[in-house]
């Protein structure tokens, strides 16, 4: 990421992505001792609330949901009401910080950092809290699990804060039971890698798994290439394990129903979709049929 900081502008340039963001900062002549809102930056009255902000609905709404918390250095902190430490001074009083108020978010490139109430990751990048529970919330994208989601979209780190432990603490148990899954499924294809961190690459990267709309439990759908071209149009509900399937069905004594697979109705290929309570469809033979992922 390259910077270029003018007192009139800031722009941003992601060499990767080829993406760019400028920011023009609004110079006003007013009085030094002018009130300016600490989220929109704007002149006006403050609100009655306090907190440095304004009278604006969105920026009490921010100040409700921030740290009332004043730094040492007297600025106010622009971290989350409850937080057990306070996020470091965004003005980067402290100067140590990689990031501050004036760098855009990378989740929303809409706004400031300092234009709403952030958390600092435990990889130390900062992001908006809004942001970032967004996208953990929304999770992935379309039927198959996928973890991209959970890293910090900056260094790639697995994502880690109090204010979100909530909401990660049954999505990192799912993503070890995907690991653990695809795996043991390496291992049954004859497959093995120099170093366990490979081989779970590789077997999150080859093998498609898919979260159980009954047991919220991951089961193995077939191989990802097959996966491919399925879209994201899909109807959770027929989402189903061999084990909420209720068929009739023969029961592992070491593993129960954990390890059930079914084959398509129409083909060979591992099932994925569960229709009408009675039958068991692949990726290819759902699309076919009822436009999934046309």
């Amino acid at each position: 990421m390259c910077r270029v900081k003018l007192y009139w502008m800031t722009a941003a340039v992601d060499a990767q992505t080829r993406r760019a963001v400028i920011e023009f900062k609004n110079t006003y002549s007013t009085q030094p001792d002018a009130f300016i809102c600490r989220f929109c930056n704007e002149p006006g009255e403050p609100s009655p609330e306090g907190g440095s902000v304004c009278k604006n609905e969105e920026c009490n709404a921010k100040f409700k949901v921030s740290c009332k918390q004043t730094l040492e250095c007297g600025h106010p902190c622009s971290g989350n009401s409850g937080e057990k430490t306070c996020l470091p001074c965004l003005k980067n009083c402290t100067g140590t910080l990689k990031q501050d108020a004036d760098d855009m978010c990378v989740i929303c490139f809409t706004e400031s950092l300092g234009c709403a109430p952030c958390l600092q990751l435990s990889c130390g990048h900062i992001l908006h809290s809004q942001c970032i529970s967004t996208v953990v919330n929304n999770r992935w994208i379309g039927p198959r699990i996928t973890f991209s989601f959970l890293h910090c979209p900056i260094c790639k780190g697995l994502l880690m804060h109090e204010f979100l432990d909530d909401v990660l603490r049954d999505l990192h148990i799912l993503m070890e039971d995907v690991k653990k899954k695809s795996v043991m499924r390496l291992k049954y294809d004859g497959l093995s890698f120099d170093t366990d961190e490979e081989a779970i690459e590789n077997a999150m990267n080859k093998y498609a798994y898919y979260q159980c709309y009954k047991c919220k439990k991951a089961y193995f759908g077939g191989e990802a290439q097959c996966q491919a071209d399925a879209g994201d149009d899909f109807d959770p509900e027929d989402l189903v394990c061999g084990g909420c399937s209720n068929l009739s069905q023969e029961v592992c004594p070491k593993h129960g129903t954990d390890y059930l697979e079914y084959k398509c109705r129409y083909c060979c290929s591992v099932a994925v979709y569960f229709c009408f309570g009675t039958t068991h469809f692949c990726t290819l033979v759902t699309t076919t049929l009822f436009g999934y992922g046309v």
